[in-house]
């Protein structure tokens, strides 16, 4: 499966914001809890109740989290239907970066991305692994 470099560049971007975004998450969360703990403080300062000034970075990455599962789904079918077309990789390769990619997409998506997308050609520990020709004796 043969893709042209902005396709590329765009699946690459599409992983490396899925790989990042649970840390911008992470930070969310926190900044939450601190609101929650903070709140009362904060929240006369700024004139308005506890609970709704805790949930203003919950409003506003919300959004972008529903985007962001959107794009975990079309990268996992895309990654998918790669990894079923691509004959160029050894097959036991290709069945455990498969699956890599449902149970640890953070780690297994950029490494496929690496070695089958962005590279021309696949890296030697990804090439089939020729057997000996059977000898006769």
């Amino acid at each position: 499966m043969q893709l042209n470099k902005p396709v590329k560049v765009l699946i690459g971007l599409a992983t490396l914001w899925f790989v990042l975004y649970p840390f911008l998450f992470l930070i969310v969360w926190l900044t939450m809890a601190a609101g929650l703990s903070l709140g009362p403080l904060l929240a006369d300062a700024a004139g308005m109740e506890v609970p709704l000034f805790s949930m203003v970075p919950f409003m506003a990455v919300f959004p972008l989290h529903l985007c962001t599962i959107c794009i975990q789904f079309a990268l996992l079918a895309f990654y998918l239907a790669h990894v079923i077309k691509n004959t160029e990789a050894d097959e036991t390769v290709r069945i455990i970066l498969g699956i890599g990619n449902f149970y640890m997409p953070f780690l297994s998506m950029p490494v496929y991305y690496y070695a089958f997308i962005w590279r021309d050609t696949p890296p030697e520990w990804a090439l089939p692994r020729t057997t000996p020709a059977a000898r006769k004796d």
